[in-house]
């Protein structure tokens, strides 16, 4: 019997530990700025992916999609929910990100990405 305890604590214990240690993702919708193509935004992305993104403990990978001519979205997939917030406090810091973000209509986010919608993806890092 002592056995069969054991064992069931274990098994709950794992259970635990992976819902704990689950893997995390980051939706990132935004509006483009009108008058930066795309080309533009992809560049300033590859700046963030290889000057920022690449370094920060727990990144996994990342995806820059497209809805429509002016809704985007940066999907990052962390190690953790933790990992995703370090690397939130350090992005006030980092000029290749600051760059990235003034393409962005930042008022506009409150309504990018709600709801049901299909992107294409344009880059996966």
């Amino acid at each position: 019997m002592k056995k069969i305890i054991a064992f069931g604590f274990i098994l709950v214990s794992l259970s635990f530990n992976a819902v704990a240690n689950a893997e995390a993702v980051e939706w990132a919708p935004f509006v483009k700025v009108e008058g930066i193509t795309q080309a533009q935004l992809i560049q300033a992305a590859q700046h963030v992916q290889v000057d920022f993104i690449e370094k920060q403990k727990g990144f996994i990978r990342r995806e820059l999609v497209k809805k429509n001519d002016s809704e985007y979205a940066d999907i990052i997939h962390w190690r953790s929910k933790a990992d995703v917030f370090v690397a939130a406090e350090e992005v006030k810091t980092c000029e290749a990100c600051n760059a990235y973000f003034k393409l962005m209509e930042l008022a506009a986010e409150t309504h990018t990405g709600s709801g049901w919608s299909v992107y294409e993806v344009l880059e996966s890092w």
